[in-house]
């Protein structure tokens, strides 16, 4: 990664928003679980965080770095927390910071499940990427809350933003996921720096996308556009269904909710309005891990 100047200038509210994406990662998952956690969608998207933060300390200390391969590196470590192993003749990374504050998180429930795609792409001795995806034939919602990570990064040109959720899929999923990835990062970077103005541009991202992730992400944008005009706490509501199911006053038997794309939806929403789209939500389990991921992030970035 390097800083071309193209964006010198960060957004007034990029602390906030980078915050509030963290915290919307972990929330919407645990929203759309009702309430258990930790589990495997927000961990890997955390430990991903990391990952890129590693590539951030290598750069700033002027050595260049892979990012598809910190990313890697992350992901193992991640598949480790999960399923207590390393994938068989894998690396093994040494352990970062956020490996021993994880162990410390209280898991009264055990680690909530996420998307098997993850797990299963992962688990192989060698790293995915274009030419050579280990998950080949994977297309899911589980590459959406990466794909929010990687839009974090600041001062580079969209192509890197793509670029950068493109090689965070190709470890655990194929093409077609890999390429609605970067449409996801570059919608939530538009987010970021252009707020609600930048709505206008997204289906330019949408159009030429195809699968499963593709349908998952259109999903999330219709819900999210049609929050738009509402205050933060109410556009939160408003994509939950919450608002509706309080004025109507009866029971609705709902369809399981996706972790994954609630995941990225929340993220989404706080590119949009920053962390007062969150301001209500409960304590939770991964709080100080996030907080610590934040303040280190903005100690390079900011």
């Amino acid at each position: 990664m390097t800083d071309t100047g193209e964006f010198a200038t960060l957004p007034i509210d990029y602390s906030d928003k980078v915050f509030g994406i963290l915290l919307g990662l972990a929330d919407g998952a645990v929203h759309a679980r009702d309430g258990h956690e930790p589990g495997a969608t927000e961990i890997l998207a955390l430990f991903l965080a990391d990952g890129l933060l590693e590539a951030l300390e290598w750069a700033n200390d002027g050595v260049a770095s892979d990012e598809a391969a910190c990313l890697w590196l992350a992901g193992l470590r991640a598949y480790k927390q999960l399923t207590g192993s390393f994938p068989a003749s894998a690396p093994e990374p040494q352990p970062r910071w956020i490996d021993t504050e994880f162990a410390q998180v209280e898991r009264h429930e055990g680690l909530a499940a996420g998307d098997g795609l993850n797990l299963s792409g992962m688990d192989s001795p060698d790293m995915g990427y274009a030419a050579r995806p280990t998950g080949a034939g994977n297309d899911s919602s589980g590459v959406l809350p990466r794909a929010a990570v990687t839009a974090l990064v600041a001062r580079v040109p969209v192509a890197t933003t793509g670029s950068l959720a493109s090689s965070a899929a190709y470890l655990t999923h194929g093409e077609q996921a890999a390429a609605t990835a970067a449409a996801a990062a570059v919608i939530l970077r538009s987010a970021l720096e252009e707020g609600t103005a930048a709505a206008a541009g997204w289906d330019a991202q949408l159009a030429d996308l195809s699968g499963t992730a593709a349908e998952s992400l259109r999903q999330v944008i219709d819900a999210v556009r049609a929050t738009l005009e509402l205050e933060p706490a109410a556009a939160y509501n408003a994509y939950f269904g919450e608002q509706a199911a309080e004025e109507d006053g009866e029971p609705v038997a709902e369809e399981p909710r996706d972790p994954e794309a609630d995941a990225y939806a929340v993220a989404l929403l706080a590119a949009l309005h920053g962390t007062d789209v969150i301001a209500e939500r409960p304590a939770s389990a991964m709080d100080e891990i996030i907080s610590e991921l934040h303040e280190r992030w903005m100690t390079l970035v900011g």
